[in-house]
């Protein structure tokens, strides 16, 4: 058997079933399985949010075989303690071995192919691990930031051939191995539009519902709509360089170049919306001159809905955000401009 890992939100969620039709489609000798365990444990100080747990069958009806049919219910839960008691958030997330080894000690033994094989040992930092550390702190300076963001634009076609050749994610693999997770399709030249189709297929939002989002949607659909995924509150860890560093500003100058009479669109949650509207130079807009709106009313087991009316506008500028990156994917405009902060990202551009 193959068993490919998800867990997080919605957006993760959809790259890594993304990456499990893929192992599936070149590994078809035997059965594979998502295992998604994490959506199970009690959230503790220090994990990564779980949103809404597992969304994709609620949202698409997508609910693959489960890891979790091979054990009986009092071994389940045996795992389930081990795997909490672990405490991997605080070790960098490094799930892989814990989960592997609490399944090899309920009688189902897996390869664990993740990138972090083994439990780390407590020894302290090495230096070069320090001079590693000193460079990143580095490039989340100013002007480290701008230096690696020429730096990566210059090599992003070697960056990119690297990686690639690194992963493969249509790779034929052996037997009994835990693998998934790597948000490979994220990224340029892995190969996803060779299921594109299956994608397409399987990603199918329900009808709207509610008087909000179908005016909004007319809006969308009758103008030169611009989506700018902003949701800080809790995205910031991973992208608040892009609203210190002028990604957003660049983005909406080359759309604003580009696109006739633009509408720009916000997708943000409730505690950000007054932030966005405070902060209008960060966007590089004028509230009072550019034809602006704001979404913040999709919450909880709704929020799905921003994601389905990003991907009706007719351009979109989002973040290292994984649920801004299905927005833009899912846009079937073939005319789109798609704008992200690097270079490595599946988009049109880069700013």
């Amino acid at each position: 058997m193959r068993v490919v890992h998800m867990d997080s939100g919605l957006g993760n969620q959809m790259l890594d079933y993304a990456e499990y039709l893929a192992i599936c489609s070149q590994n078809q000798d035997e059965k594979c399985y998502l295992e998604n365990l994490i959506y199970e444990l009690p959230f503790k100080d220090g994990m990564f949010s779980m949103w809404n747990g597992y969304e994709l069958g609620r949202i698409f009806g997508i609910n693959p075989p489960n890891i979790k049919e091979k054990f009986k219910a009092e071994a389940w839960e045996r795992i389930l303690q081990k795997v909490e008691y672990s405490e991997f958030w605080d070790e960098n997330w490094n799930y892989a071995p814990y989960i592997t080894r609490a399944f090899e000690e309920e009688g189902v033994r897996l390869k664990n192919l993740r990138k972090k094989p083994e439990i780390p040992s407590q020894t302290p930092p090495s230096f070069k691990r320090k001079i590693r550390l000193t460079i990143t702190r580095f490039f989340q300076t100013r002007i480290g930031y701008h230096i690696k963001r020429y730096l990566r634009k210059l090599l992003a076609n070697r960056l990119i051939k690297k990686a690639n050749a690194e992963y493969d994610v249509f790779r034929k693999y052996p037997s009994d191995v835990y693998i998934g997770h790597s948000f490979a399709f994220k990224y340029k030249g892995f190969g996803i539009e060779r299921i594109d189709a299956m994608i397409r297929e399987a990603f199918q939002f329900p009808a709207l519902e509610d008087d909000k989002n179908k005016e909004m949607m007319k809006i969308i659909q009758e103008c030169n709509a611009v989506s700018i995924h902003a949701r800080r509150s809790d995205l910031l860890f991973l992208n608040g360089h892009c609203y210190k560093f002028g990604f957003f500003r660049r983005s909406v100058k080359y759309i604003k170049r580009h696109v006739e009479n633009p509408v720009f669109i916000f997708f943000t949650d409730e505690k950000s919306v007054g932030w966005c509207e405070e902060n209008e130079k960060i966007f590089g807009l004028n509230f009072k001159k550019d034809k602006v709106y704001f979404v913040d009313w999709n919450k909880g087991e709704n929020s799905f809905r921003d994601m389905q009316l990003m991907a009706q506008c007719k351009h979109n500028i989002f973040t290292e955000s994984t649920f801004g990156f299905w927005g833009a994917y899912l846009n079937r405009n073939p005319d789109k401009i798609t704008c992200a902060p690097d270079p490595m990202i599946l988009a049109t551009h880069s700013f």
